[in-house]
């Protein structure tokens, strides 16, 4: 409310940099509540605000206001065309963090262009080394979540990945290896090992990690009755805080492994019908398909 304020206030005289930082600043304390930011009557004024000046953005600018719009899932067609040929014209200049929230930002409002994303794929193979966990995993998720296939980075991913290892968080790894996956991408046998490893030796998970973990190792079709086993374990501990989808995830890959016979498998099963008849107002009808399709299967 502040932010806007100042916007319909002094909007006239801002510059880029004025425009890139309030829609920043929105985003960062009205990412959780974007319908009431749209509704805004001053909200659609920043916008253009933005718009007009996205040829002046430096590329700290950009990401920023890239990241910022992404957040507050504005979709505005005009903006997010403008933003496209000033990443390519920006991206020698954008730095590892620039690159990978510049990607995550056209990812999540659900924007491909290949040219774009290899402009920023051939930048961050070449700084690969400069990139933070976060970064690497912003970067992937992005790539995957739009189907943008880049062999030699995802090939410099998983190995600065595997050398800085102890630095990434359950949340990177589950990102890195669900993205790796998703692209269909083979990772090799160091990979697929030093990541099992690490996932169980971490004790605390947000159930989104876990189902992402059950989903690669399905999707991946890999039978490892031990690894799946312990998500099982994980989850129980976490099942008040499930969403019908994360059961759904998990019971499905559960299946399409054909894991049976497991005590604790068959625990977290029970388990997950208990929450399934306790919250069946929570399940949407493709999550209850999912299940249905599981526990029959």
């Amino acid at each position: 409310q502040e932010v806007l304020a100042v916007v319909d206030r002094d909007g006239d005289l801002f510059d880029f940099r004025n425009a890139s930082t309030a829609v920043h600043r929105v985003a960062r304390y009205g990412q959780d509540e974007a319908q009431l930011v749209h509704a805004h009557p001053v909200f659609p004024r920043l916008v253009l605000l933005l718009r007009a000046k996205c040829h002046d953005l430096t590329a700290r600018a950009l990401s920023d206001a890239a990241w910022g719009l992404a957040k507050l899932q504005c979709r505005d067609e005009a903006i997010w065309c403008k933003l496209d040929i000033r990443t390519k014209e920006l991206a020698t200049e954008l730095d590892p963090q620039g690159l990978a929230l510049t990607a995550w930002a056209f990812a999540t409002v659900g924007r491909k262009d290949e040219e774009l994303l290899g402009k920023i794929a051939k930048e961050a193979q070449q700084r690969m080394a400069d990139f933070g966990p976060q970064n690497i995993a912003n970067l992937i998720w992005a790539n995957a979540t739009l189907g943008f296939r880049c062999d030699p980075l995802h090939s410099s991913v998983v190995e600065a990945a595997l050398r800085h290892l102890d630095d990434f968080s359950a949340q990177n790894l589950a990102m890195v290896n669900w993205a790796l996956t998703k692209l269909s991408f083979n990772a090799g046998d160091a990979w697929r090992s030093t990541y099992r490893q690490k996932m169980m030796q971490i004790k605390d998970y947000a159930p989104s990690e876990l189902s992402m973990m059950a989903w690669s190792l399905a999707t991946r079709g890999e039978y490892d009755p031990d690894f799946m086993a312990y998500i099982a374990r994980r989850s129980m501990e976490l099942m008040r805080s499930f969403t019908g989808q994360h059961v759904a995830t998990i019971i499905w890959a559960i299946a399409t492994v054909s894991y049976k016979d497991d005590p604790c498998i068959d625990e977290f099963l029970g388990m997950a019908l208990g929450a399934i008849c306790a919250r069946s107002g929570e399940f949407q009808p493709l999550n209850l398909a999912l299940i249905s399709w599981g526990l029959a299967k």
